[in-house]
């Protein structure tokens, strides 16, 4: 008798499945599991190709990272690129794949975009019958909203006006018709978007944000034209339906694949874990601009939509001058923040691995972000490449605040000075000795004053957290 698979066996032999039929055919890797060793092609123009190591794995960004937006309850997903690349075609593959869902159904529900699309097309109307013959108003949600797999095709030919429309759907999973609260069946929602023409909209950062994950969807490489022409031509031999017929033994049990990702155990030292620590870092690095205001409180990017941040680092740029906020003019948002402890650890579950840490969230952080950084003028002067490969300027932004990572991690102010506070002001002792108000005070302003000279971007952040507890431990305290 053969052994039962895994569920996490399944779906890498439905990944794998993808590529073997021709489905999805690219192996221009581009996300490992490890870092991989580089190798520069010394008259090749500057380029360097990555070599997989042992026990690494390799993938394809738009096949992965489908993949582990079908998993996710509620994943949004962005595909861009070229037209006539897979972008559509490997959305598509979630609902057969990996959700049960019939490509017949998924197509009959895929939305295509184009100026002149209306909400009842989108979300739902009304029972026309219902309405003229008994006066009654009855919603009928449209098949995009009932289908588990929500695919909407060249969306920024879809007008921002529109769009908004579909901004509550993206970001919670429900929407609103005729004052009735309509709630989408669970499932991935993918939006595939052609670089500009003449005919596109530019997408709102507002709406940019509502998607976890983005990939730059490449043309396949020459050696990989036969598997795909090996396929078939199905528009005369109709066979694609065939290819997508899953093995009775590769069904998927979602709901207990999504129960094994949320208990995955993360990396940890301490109450928070390793995951948490450095996205908050990554958020914290991000978030400050010395643009905004001389009070840390409003110092956030956020607060300097008065000011172009460009020209004040040009004219006057400031104290902390080469810190990681100065290449990107916007900071991260609630919701990106959620999705990185999700898709890191859906990442090692199906990278096979019993815990989430920070390397997985590094693989999959530049592919979160990429689409929602904008570059500073210095970025872009740094490299120009930046102009067009975000993904790139993510990764490198990454790796900068990693190397200020690691300088705090290794700081001893951290040890030393900056818990110590933190427990004082909690429970005003350390340890057997106990602390009065004033002395909590006076170790609180002391250790305040050693952080403040440490120059550092991160230093003044936690000088400020320290103040912020303080301030709420003893909000209306009299002495």
């Amino acid at each position: 008798m053969a052994e039962k698979l895994s569920e996490q066996q399944k779906v890498r032999n439905l990944y794998k499945i993808a590529g073997d039929r021709g489905l999805y055919v690219n192996t221009n890797f581009d996300v490992f599991s490890k870092e991989p060793e580089w190798i520069s092609l010394a008259f090749g123009g500057g380029y360097s190709l990555p070599l997989i190591n042992e026990e690494t794995h390799a993938y394809s960004s738009p096949l992965l990272f489908m993949t582990l937006t079908s998993l996710l309850n509620h994943g949004t997903m962005l595909l861009t690129g070229g037209p006539g690349l897979g972008k559509t075609t490997s959305s598509e593959l979630s609902g057969p794949l990996f959700l049960g869902t019939s490509l017949e159904e998924v197509l009959s529900a895929e939305i295509q975009g184009h100026p002149q699309l209306t909400e009842e097309k989108m979300v739902a109307s009304y029972d026309i019958g219902k309405l003229v013959h008994e006066g009654e108003r009855v919603v009928i949600p449209t098949k995009f909203l009932e289908c588990p797999v929500k695919i909407i095709d060249e969306g920024n030919r879809i007008p921002p006006d529109t769009l908004s429309i579909l901004m509550k759907l993206v970001d919670t999973g429900k929407a609103i018709y005729g004052g009735k609260v309509l709630t989408a069946k669970p499932g991935p929602l993918f939006v595939t978007a052609n670089y500009a023409d003449e005919g596109n909209f530019t997408f709102t950062p507002p709406f940019l944000d509502r998607f976890d994950v983005a990939v730059m969807t490449t043309s396949p490489a020459p050696w990989d034209l036969k598997k795909i022409r090996d396929r078939g031509d199905e528009k005369l031999n109709g066979n694609l339906e065939s290819l997508m017929i899953i093995p009775e033994k590769l069904k998927l049990d979602m709901q207990r694949i999504r129960k094994e990702i949320y208990a995955l155990s993360q990396e940890s030292e301490g109450e928070i874990s390793a995951i948490e620590e450095f996205s908050d870092f990554v958020y914290s690095s991000l978030r400050f601009s010395e643009a905004a205001s001389t009070s840390l409180s409003r110092a956030t990017k956020g607060n300097a939509w008065r000011i172009n941040q460009d020209a004040f680092m040009g004219a006057l740029p400031g104290h902390f001058t080469e810190a990681p906020f100065t290449y990107s003019l916007n900071e991260l948002t609630i919701r990106t923040m959620k999705s990185m402890p999700r898709y890191a650890k859906a990442f090692a579950w199906f990278n096979g691995d019993d815990k989430a840490d920070i390397s997985h969230l590094k693989t999959v952080m530049p592919y979160l972000l990429w689409h929602k950084l904008q570059p500073t003028e210095k970025a872009l002067a740094q490299n120009p490449h930046f102009h067009n490969d975000r993904i790139a300027f993510a990764q490198e932004l990454i790796k900068q605040i990693e190397t200020e990572y690691a300088e705090y991690r290794s700081d001893d102010s951290l040890r030393k000075v900056y818990y110590p506070a933190l427990k004082v002001i909690s429970d005003g002792k350390i340890g057997e000795q106990t602390y009065s108000e004033e002395q909590v005070r006076a170790i609180t302003k002391n250790s305040i004053g050693k952080l403040g000279n440490i120059d550092k971007q991160w230093a003044i952040n936690l000088a400020h957290h320290l103040a912020s507890e303080y301030n709420a431990r003893y909000n209306g305290n009299k002495k």
